[in-house]
């Protein structure tokens, strides 16, 4: 370990050696003046601090043509947060933060750096936040945000909370990070969470942890056949966010649509609703070549492999259905990119139980009630489906997420009698 950076305040991390803060590029905060020091969840000043970057953000012309950097400036208006905090926090608990926690975020989301921020944030925790390596126009609009934020005088108390940094891997970096974190949050799948754990940690630090995970989508026929023009709009239009804005990249995009119902209303269903959602992709979605030539290679290779598949439907380069005659062994390998859905068609919702594990992450519906989807999950005492959202909701992001309620699980509860 090489020479120690001197600190600029009594609070600040004193070990904090030299090559190690000239191995990262800093994006926003000051090596120097990064602090340990917990306050309590929901903090005031935070919220102020992350409300002031949210205006920043819609300020910014830029974002208008990014619509994951809006959706988080949305999310992290101070009338939300008041929203989620009532929501989610116990009255009269005293909650604190754990001190440092250190966040690795994922490659396939540009935005969940700043989610990942925001709970670490509200917990009350200082943050080291490693961007991917790889720069992106939405990573761009909002660390531009926080800069400008984090240079305001009635922000100075967040100086020495954050940083926000970016190197190539680098296991002496992270072996660093991780050995003086009292938590770890770890985005980007199952090598990703193996490869930090490899790394030696304080033994009271804690985890949050976000491996490799499938969601699905089930839809009723008879409620889309019985939906008026607007409707169908309306539900093309949140198939369109799900499956769309993140190239189904996103864990929470769905993968695999089941249609509950008999065969006959079934293909009357598809044949209004995907013309219809192919329609809005053709006035809104511009994938790149390389995107399409991979899209039709994975299509391929989901035929060639998948004793399920029954024939694949082209809507151009738009949309691509995989029919499945069953769910077969394993269902959630059936994946694809930029607009491609795997269809299976069963007679009830019961159906998807003996397929469903630890894997399974969002299932997003449409023509369900409440009671019922929440019998669904309890009666079959399921290991998997963390999220249970309508259709347009998968990628809405929220302190609750993959069965974590973050902002608890990054703070510790004093216990005053």
């Amino acid at each position: 370990m090489g020479a120690l950076s001197k600190p600029k305040s009594e609070d600040a991390v004193t070990l904090l050696p030299i090559d190690i803060e000239k191995a990262m590029q800093v994006l926003a905060g000051d090596p120097s003046r990064l602090n340990n020091r917990p306050v309590v969840a929901w903090d005031s000043e935070r919220v102020a601090f992350l409300s002031a970057v949210s205006k920043a953000i819609l300020a910014d012309p830029d974002a208008r043509k990014l619509p994951d950097a809006v959706t988080f400036a949305y999310w992290a208006r101070k009338g939300n947060l008041a929203a989620i905090e009532t929501r989610t926090r116990v009255a009269g608990r005293v909650s604190m933060g754990l001190g440092l926690v250190f966040h690795v975020s994922p490659s396939n989301a540009p935005v969940n750096f700043a989610f990942s921020m925001a709970f670490g944030l509200l917990a009350g925790n200082s943050c080291v936040i490693r961007l991917p390596s790889a720069e992106t126009a939405t990573a761009t609009i909002i660390v531009r945000a926080v800069r400008h934020v984090l240079a305001q005088p009635e922000h100075e108390g967040i100086r020495g909370a954050l940083l926000l940094v970016r190197y190539a891997r680098d296991d002496e970096v992270n072996r660093f990070w991780t050995g003086i974190a009292d938590g770890r949050v770890v985005w980007g799948g199952d090598e990703t969470v193996r490869q930090f754990r490899r790394y030696p940690a304080p033994p009271r630090a804690r985890e949050v942890s976000f491996a490799d995970r499938y969601s699905l989508c089930t839809l009723r026929p008879i409620a889309v056949l019985e939906l008026d023009d607007a409707g169908l709009k309306a539900l093309c239009s949140g198939l369109y966010n799900d499956i769309y804005l993140m190239d189904q990249a996103a864990c929470s995009s769905p993968q695999l649509v089941a249609w509950v119902g008999d065969a006959e209303t079934v293909g009357r269903a598809q044949d209004r609703l995907w013309p219809a959602l192919v329609s809005q992709v053709k006035e809104r979605y511009d994938a790149p070549p390389i995107r399409l030539m991979d899209k039709f290679v994975r299509a391929c290779e989901s035929a060639a492999t998948n004793a399920a598949v029954h024939h694949i439907q082209r809507h151009g380069n738009l949309l691509y259905r995989v029919a499945l005659e069953t769910l077969g062994p394993n269902p959630e390998r059936c994946r694809g990119i930029a607009g491609t859905v795997h269809e299976v068609v069963l007679t009830s919702l019961d159906d998807l139980a003996p397929f469903i594990n630890e894997i399974y992450q969002t299932l997003t519906y449409f023509g369900y009630g409440r009671e019922e989807l929440t019998t669904f999950v309890q009666r079959h005492g399921l290991r998997g489906i963390d999220r249970i959202v309508p259709v347009g909701r998968a990628l809405d992001m929220d302190v609750i997420w993959d069965g974590y309620e973050i902002v608890t699980g990054l703070s510790r509860t004093v216990d005053i009698r």
